[in-house]
């Protein structure tokens, strides 16, 4: 099979190079540290030949200067997990489109997933960032639209879900504090009194 093209690649093509280089910043950094593989970006790419995106990339692609829901070529949040999931806490702008229901017996597919995005976004010619709880619903419901015909470069799977990104960004694409650092006045100290 041929190699997939880039992120990178496919946002200069998408949205320009004002995008890139906030992308390019991101797989730099990366390729200076090699990540140990996983068994599902193993699987990501070999099953659905989508491209995966880490929490950082898809909060750019979805609130930086070259993304953005209403902007030609713009990216869409596409939460796959349950509606219960969705309203409890979600990406700004997301579209909730649930590509599993949740039973005592696991995740069970839902059979109208593939008809209701082919329903809200006709051409199949919108571009998403898809993701679920942690990864692996995402993954399932990349393969069922690409093998429904939607073209993989169209779809970017959130590594991690939206527990990874919760935990670095909040819904609207703002950096959570980490624990220790202080912005203003520096660490609280303890004095006696």
């Amino acid at each position: 099979t041929a190699p997939m093209p880039s992120l990178a690649f496919l946002s200069a093509v998408r949205l320009g190079s004002a995008h890139l280089g906030a992308v390019s910043r991101f797989r730099a950094a990366r390729a200076q540290k090699p990540a140990a593989p996983s068994h599902r970006n193993r699987t990501s790419v070999t099953m659905t030949s989508a491209v995966s995106v880490t929490v950082e990339e898809a909060r750019e692609l979805l609130f930086g200067d070259g993304g953005g829901k209403g902007k030609p070529g713009g990216f869409v949040y596409l939460d796959v997990r349950t509606s219960k999931e969705f309203h409890e806490q979600h990406v700004v702008d997301a579209v909730n489109i649930p590509v599993a229901d949740m039973t005592p017996n696991g995740p069970q597919p839902l059979k109208g997933f593939v008809n209701d995005v082919n329903r809200a976004f006709p051409g199949k010619s919108q571009t998403f960032v898809v993701g679920c709880l942690s990864g692996a619903r995402s993954e399932k419901a990349v393969a069922l639209l690409v093998a429904d015909g939607w073209p993989p470069t169209n779809l970017l799977d959130l590594q991690g879900g939206f527990r990874k990104y919760n935990n670095e960004f909040t819904p609207d694409g703002k950096p959570r504090a980490k624990p220790g650092v202080w912005k203003d006045n520096g660490p609280v100290t303890w004095t006696d009194s």
